[in-house]
């Protein structure tokens, strides 16, 4: 069994870009993320609240949407090197442990919109409430999940 330093494939290169944030993957074993994605994404909807808002008349809104989202990418830009919870909210998911965390918040966070979709959609029906936007919301839930189930089952 030959070591990396035999083989000249000695990962060193490739570590060391994995730790400062390049060529990271997004944890799916998909395409190449870096550490920018996340922090741009929410600047540019920060852009977009301001234009909707301000297509709406409404200044307040429209300066203090494109504000929260600065203050949320200056806060994953500075964190990120403090927190690790803020580095995963930046999209550095570089190593397995991350890409497990960040599996189960996902999967956590699933099982609370499920919760509160359900209950607001049988909330709405005892009251007698209009219910069709929750019993949609409810049926992409549920629709994505059934063929993200077989989707992932069939890749591997």
């Amino acid at each position: 069994m030959s070591t990396d330093a035999e083989t000249g494939t000695g990962g060193g290169e490739s570590e060391r870009n994995e730790q400062n944030g390049q060529n990271e993957r997004d944890g799916r074993g998909g395409v190449p993320r870096g550490p920018w994605t996340v922090p741009v994404t929410a600047a540019v909807m920060g852009g977009v609240f301001l234009a909707i808002y301000l297509g709406h008349h409404n200044v307040a809104m429209a300066v203090s949407g494109l504000a929260i989202m600065i203050a949320y990418a200056a806060v994953l830009v500075f964190g990120s090197r403090r927190s690790e919870a803020v580095a995963l909210l930046r999209g550095e998911t570089g190593d397995e442990r991350r890409r497990s965390i960040e599996q189960r918040a996902s999967v956590l966070t699933l099982h609370v919109l499920t919760l509160v979709l359900v209950g607001g959609f049988l909330v709405s029906l005892i009251r007698g409430h209009e219910s069709m936007t929750w019993a949609g919301l409810c049926g992409v839930l549920g629709a994505t999940y059934l063929l993200s189930t077989i989707i992932l089952t069939r890749r591997g």
